[in-house]
C-alpha cells in the first residue's frame, strides 16, 4: 500500500477513515451523502482499495441521483477506474432529465455540465431539422463557457461535439460544412471569411451554415449565411451572430460592418453596417435576392469565392 503521511486533512481525512473502516470491517458507514462517497472513492482508488471503490459505485448508482452528483462522477479524475454501471447510469440520468435541452429553464444547468454528459445527451435523444440552429447555438455556448481560448474551442467543437451530432444524421446543412464551409481568418475586431461558391449554391432553397466563433472584447460571434423564403421570393442571408459573453461583461453597443471584395478593382467595399445594444442576441443581417447573388456576373464572387470582411467594435456605455 502507498505510504500516507502526505495524505491531506478534511473531507479527505475523513474519507481515509471510512477507507480504514472499511479494511478492518469491511463495511462502510451509511450515508446519502453522495459527496461523501465520492471522496471515500477517489480515496480508495490512491490506496488500491479495489473493493472498497466497487461499493462506493454501488452505493452511488443506489442513491437518488441529482444533476451536481451526476457531474461529480464525470469529474472524477481519468486516473480513477469509475465502474461502468456507474457511469452508464450517470448518462443515463443526464440524457433522462435534459430531453428538452434546449427550453431556457435549464441553461444554466447544462453549461456546468462536463464534455461527456452534453455528449451523452446529444448521442440518447433525437431532435428534430427545425432545431438545428437552436442545437448549433447551445453547442457553441456551452463551448465557449467551459473553453476559455478560441483555438480550445475550434478543437473541442470540431473535434469532439460536432461530429456527435453529424453521428445522428442531423443538422446536414448547419454542422456537415461547420468546418471548412466558412474559413475564418485573423480572429479579432477585424475578421476576414470565405465562402465557396459551391457551399453557396447547396443552400438553396432553406439551408443555413455557419463559421466558427470568434472573439471580439467580452462576447463570441459567428458568422451565419443562409437561404430562405420571404414574401414569395427568395434571398441569400449573411449575418452576424451574438453566442455570448463574459459574465459581468460592461454593456454599451457593437458596431458592425460587412465589406466584399469586388471585382475588377479587387477592393473591399462597404455592403451593410448597423449598430445595435450589446445585449441583444438578435442577428445583423444583410439581404440578396437569390437570383441576383447566385448570378453569374456577381462582382462579388472573385475566382467562384465570396470574400468577406466584417469589422466588430464593441464600445462600453459612457459613464
Amino acid at each position: 500500500m502507498p505510504h500516507c503521511s502526505h495524505f491531506l486533512l478534511g473531507t479527505e481525512e475523513k474519507a481515509f477513515m471510512e477507507l480504514l473502516r472499511f479494511m478492518y470491517m469491511g463495511k462502510l458507514t451509511p450515508t446519502t451523502e453522495p459527496t461523501h462517497l465520492v471522496d471515500i472513492l477517489m480515496a480508495a482508488d490512491k490506496f488500491e482499495a479495489i473493493s472498497c471503490m466497487k461499493l462506493c459505485g454501488e452505493r452511488l448508482i443506489d442513491l437518488p441521483m441529482t444533476p451536481e452528483s451526476a457531474v461529480m462522477c464525470l469529474n472524477l479524475p481519468c486516473s480513477i477506474s469509475v465502474p461502468a454501471v456507474l457511469t452508464e447510469a450517470v448518462m443515463k440520468f443526464l440524457a433522462e432529465r435534459y430531453k428538452e435541452f434546449l427550453s431556457t429553464e435549464s441553461q444554466d444547468e447544462l453549461m456546468r455540465i462536463p464534455g461527456a454528459g452534453i455528449e451523452a445527451i446529444l448521442r440518447r435523444n433525437s431532435f428534430g431539422f427545425a432545431s438545428e440552429v437552436a442545437v448549433y447555438d447551445f453547442v457553441l455556448r456551452w463551448t465557449c463557457y467551459q473553453c476559455p481560448n478560441s483555438e480550445e474551442i475550434r478543437k473541442f467543437s470540431s473535434n469532439i461535439l460536432l461530429p456527435v451530432v453529424q453521428q445522428m444524421h442531423m443538422l446536414t446543412n448547419a454542422f456537415a460544412m461547420f468546418t471548412n464551409a466558412i474559413a475564418v481568418d485573423h480572429p479579432s475586431g477585424i475578421i476576414n471569411f470565405t465562402i465557396n461558391r459551391e457551399k453557396c449554391f447547396s443552400l438553396f432553397p432553406s439551408g443555413s451554415m455557419n463559421s466558427l466563433p470568434f472573439h471580439c472584447g467580452d462576447h463570441v460571434f459567428y458568422l451565419s449565411a443562409c437561404c430562405a423564403m420571404k414574401e414569395q421570393l427568395q434571398y441569400f442571408y449573411l449575418g452576424i451572430q451574438v453566442l455570448t459573453y463574459t459574465k459581468g461583461a460592461a454593456r454599451g453597443a457593437i458596431d458592425y460592418k460587412f465589406e466584399a471584395k469586388r471585382t475588377p478593382s479587387l477592393e473591399f467595399v462597404t455592403m451593410f453596417s448597423r449598430t445595435i445594444n450589446s445585449d441583444s442576441r438578435v442577428a445583423v443581417r444583410c439581404k440578396f435576392l437569390w437570383s441576383q447573388f447566385i448570378a453569374d456576373n456577381n462582382p462579388f464572387f472573385v475566382e467562384d469565392k465570396l470574400h468577406l470582411r466584417v469589422h466588430v467594435t464593441t464600445k462600453p456605455l459612457q459613464p
